[in-house]
């Protein structure tokens, strides 16, 4: 079993390479370092060292749910791990919006705006989802206590002109699907100029598109029908109905965000660190021939050791499942009033003797827990785990660390995970 290690920091700040327990161990006597975090250990030197600095490759194997973490130094995994994207982000943005629009019900003297939503319709906007997604590699790479050298990202390209038509091949992607390059000539030469409905010609005709663009419908000319002008208003008017299956461009919208956020990532990535990319067959063909398995944090090793060919035993004695909470609801009040109390705040108990939600405490000098909420009955409440506390009072925990929303959980075992939620990020 390969031994932990201790990460270590100089005095600016800079991230060295990581040494022995037993020697940071004798530091720390000495007084010449000290710890800065818990999880991963990690010490600073309180004098000014040489500061010789190793390369340090990171591998990402970027997922939507789970990314792969591996950092390769010195022949050896120096650290790895899976990074657990938070799945909530849209079901808050939906909470959000529905207790904005109940507030805004009951302010009845101002007029109503929709379109103030300057930051929805600016260029370059990212949605919440990816832009969260993203930044919470980012977040993590940049809190890594190893000196990084190189990074190596998992490229994987989008075919959208195959999610259209999956049975597309060779020369098949170059056939027009177009007889003008106008849509709506298109679409009158297709149907003969003729009005789909009544069968009309010789009328004002219209190109119509099946599904409502507005409904998330394409701008395609397999979507667009024509119709008189005469049939296209009943249509709208919802006298007429038409027996046809229009094309949704919700496909393509998830392939275009997922590289737009692919292209944040990089540009944010790259701009302090070398940065390179691999696609996934490469990484599938490496991870093949060393006889790996399949695991996020294996494929991040292969992205790491690609380009060198190095053969680095693969182990997860310095794994760690990297996961994320909110910070703050924003939520303030209980949805329905009760009776003589009115509106009755959400979240009652900010603080408890000094603990707060998302502290980290040690709870009878054995567990360590995280502060879930705080009971009116002036209990602490931790995260349910078996053969553990659920709550305690304050005064059975002491305080290791402030709350923080990215937390770091040592893996020690195949299906048994440390009980210590150690939180580490801002």
């Amino acid at each position: 079993m390969t031994s932990l290690l201790v990460y270590v920091v100089n005095q600016n700040g800079a991230c060295l390479m990581p040494c022995k327990p037993a020697k940071a161990r004798k530091l720390l006597r000495d007084q010449r370092a000290r710890v800065i975090k818990q999880c991963p250990f990690t010490i600073q030197l309180l004098w000014d060292c040489e500061e010789y600095i190793q390369q340090v490759t990171v591998g990402i194997d970027k997922g939507s749910h789970v990314t792969g973490l591996s950092c390769v130094g010195n022949g050896q995994v120096l650290l790895s791990g899976e990074i657990h994207h938070r799945l909530d982000v849209t079901d808050k943005m939906d909470a959000r919006r529905t207790h904005r629009r109940s507030r805004r019900n009951r302010i009845w003297h101002r007029p109503p705006r929709w379109r103030n939503r300057a930051a929805s319709k600016r260029s370059g906007r990212i949605p919440p989802t990816i832009k969260t997604n993203v930044e919470e590699v980012i977040r993590v790479v940049r809190m890594l206590p190893l000196p990084i050298s190189a990074i190596i990202v998992e490229d994987v390209q989008v075919d959208i002109a195959r999610l259209n038509n999956p049975h597309l091949q060779g020369s098949q992607y170059q056939d027009p699907t177009r007889l003008d390059e106008n849509l709506r000539i298109a679409c009158l030469m297709r149907d003969g100029y003729q009005c789909q409905s009544c069968r009309k010609k010789q009328v004002r005709l219209q190109a119509h598109h099946v599904q409502y663009r507005a409904h998330g419908g394409k701008d395609t000319l397999s979507n667009l029908l024509t119709l008189c002008e005469h049939c296209h208003h009943k249509l709208h008017q919802g006298k007429l109905k038409l027996h046809v299956t229009g094309v949704s461009g919700h496909l393509d919208r998830i392939a275009q965000r997922t590289m737009q956020g692919k292209s944040y990532l990089y540009a944010m990535l790259g701009a302090s660190t070398r940065l390179a990319t691999l696609f996934g067959y490469q990484t599938a063909t490496w991870r093949k021939a060393q006889q790996l398995p399949k695991a996020h944090d294996a494929d991040a090793l292969c992205l790491a050791t690609y380009t060198t060919g190095e053969r680095v035993p693969y182990q997860r004695a310095r794994f760690f499942i990297i996961s994320f909470r909110p910070r703050q609801t924003r939520r303030r009040f209980l949805d329905v009033a009760q009776k003589g109390k009115g509106r009755v705040r959400y979240q009652v108990n900010d603080q408890l003797d000094g603990f707060r939600k998302g502290d980290i405490v040690r709870v009878k000098d054995r567990y360590v827990k995280q502060i879930n909420s705080i009971y009116s009955t002036g209990y602490l409440a931790f995260p349910r785990v078996k053969g553990e506390p659920a709550n305690a009072r304050p005064k059975d925990c002491r305080l290791l660390e402030r709350g923080r929303t990215m937390l770091w959980e040592r893996k020690i075992g195949k299906d048994r995970q440390e009980t210590a939620r150690i939180c580490h990020g801002s």
